[in-house]
């Protein structure tokens, strides 16, 4: 055939939405042959090509790209690394697995002249990473971040503008299919790590993994009344993930319920979109809207991938030379924490409302510590990025 051959791992959501996209485009038939999908053994059947054979996929050289749609650490690390190791370009939109062991892929892929692709690992839909690569050709990065969930950012919407509870909010969530029956990666902040290491990476030329030294609130202690109460302010919430440049060697990184105006672009973004942004040199902010996750957004993301390797687009090249620090010592901030403790000894601290305390003049990191503190004895309180 003339064209393209590739492999599909998992034939789930995503996966079915890649060969649903291809079945339903003419334009992508004339370019792609779906000539195999490796799924579990338990899930074989009578349907054209598949099998859980998967060395008789690196063993076939008409197919020329991976999909990997699998999601989660293993088996898909090994068989994106075998991939590489049999010549196979990988496309994959498995933020976990990405972040996590960027180094070792990136490392393997040059090692055997292949491409390694992930532009629907951050952001669904948005061509997020592509944007980003184009903007880096002239000019360098000073930082980036931004709504990178959307289901955290559904669940906000849904206090604001349904007056629901936090738990009501969260069953809708679940009931529409954004988030999973353990929350945890979405409320407490680490999907939006995986997808702000991989854009760090890209953005700064550095290496990054979740959990090194990254500062990380989520919204699962989120009320109610915190919504009520700063919008009595005029200011929204949004759990918004960052990564900023500074002394030129070091790196401010963090996730945190941020308090908006209501009127910031950011705070604007409603339901389950996701909203990225950057700042250059000479392009200033530009910022990026839509469907950050999903069945047909991520399917296309990923076939975008396999479209610029068919068209042999360059790529972004990471070696991770630019040894940055992560460092949030030195970077200053302002803080409200939402505690039932008496805050009233801290230095610049000052009592906005009952339990609401305004820390001025710290940083980052001595704010993280001072809230780690609170929970120990309060651990309902949550802290806001002011």
């Amino acid at each position: 055939m003339i064209g393209l051959d590739i492999a599909i791992l998992g034939l789930g959501t995503v996966g079915g939405g890649v060969r649903e996209i291809i079945d339903e485009s003419p334009r992508l038939k004339e370019k792609l042959n779906v000539a195999a999908i490796w799924v579990r053994k338990e899930k074989v059947n009578a349907t054209q090509n598949k099998t859980n054979d998967y060395q008789s996929i690196l063993d076939n050289d008409d197919i020329k790209v991976i999909v990997e749609t699998l999601g989660g650490m293993h088996p898909a690390y090994e068989m994106i690394m075998k991939a590489f190791k049999a010549g196979k370009n990988v496309v994959t939109a498995n933020k976990a697995v990405v972040a996590k062991y960027m180094e070792e892929f990136i490392h393997e892929a040059k090692q055997n002249h292949v491409s390694f692709r992930f532009e629907a690992s951050v952001a669904g839909g948005i061509p997020w990473i592509q944007n980003l690569k184009r903007v880096l050709r002239i000019d360098d990065v000073q930082s980036i971040g931004g709504i990178l969930n959307g289901t955290s950012n559904f669940i906000i919407d849904a206090i604001v503008n349904q007056h629901v509870s936090f738990n009501e909010a969260l069953k809708q969530a679940q009931d529409l299919g954004y988030a999973e029956a353990d929350p945890t990666a979405d409320i407490d902040g680490y999907d939006v790590e995986n997808k702000l290491c991989i854009s760090t990476d890209l953005a700064f030329n550095t290496l990054v993994k979740p959990g090194d030294a990254i500062k990380k609130v989520g919204i699962r202690n989120l009320l109610k009344e915190d919504v009520d109460f700063f919008l009595g302010r005029n200011m929204n919430i949004k759990l918004i993930g960052q990564a900023r440049l500074y002394n030129q060697d070091k790196l401010a990184i963090s996730i945190e319920p941020t308090l908006l105006p209501v009127d910031n672009t950011i705070a604007t973004v409603n339901g389950n979109l996701n909203y990225v942004q950057l700042t250059g040199d000479t392009i200033g902010p530009l910022g990026f809207l839509g469907q950050g996750a999903g069945r047909k957004p991520t399917a296309n993301a990923l076939l975008q991938d396999v479209v610029d390797i068919l068209e042999s687009n360059p790529y972004y090249d990471i070696d991770g030379s630019h040894h940055l620090v992560i460092d949030n010592h030195n970077f200053a901030a302002e803080y409200i924490i939402r505690t039932k403790l008496d805050l009233s000894e801290l230095q610049d601290v000052s009592n906005l409302e009952g339990k609401y305390w305004h820390l001025a003049n710290q940083t980052i990191e001595s704010t993280h510590m001072i809230y780690q503190e609170i929970l120990q004895r309060d651990n309902k309180a949550i802290m806001f990025r002011q």
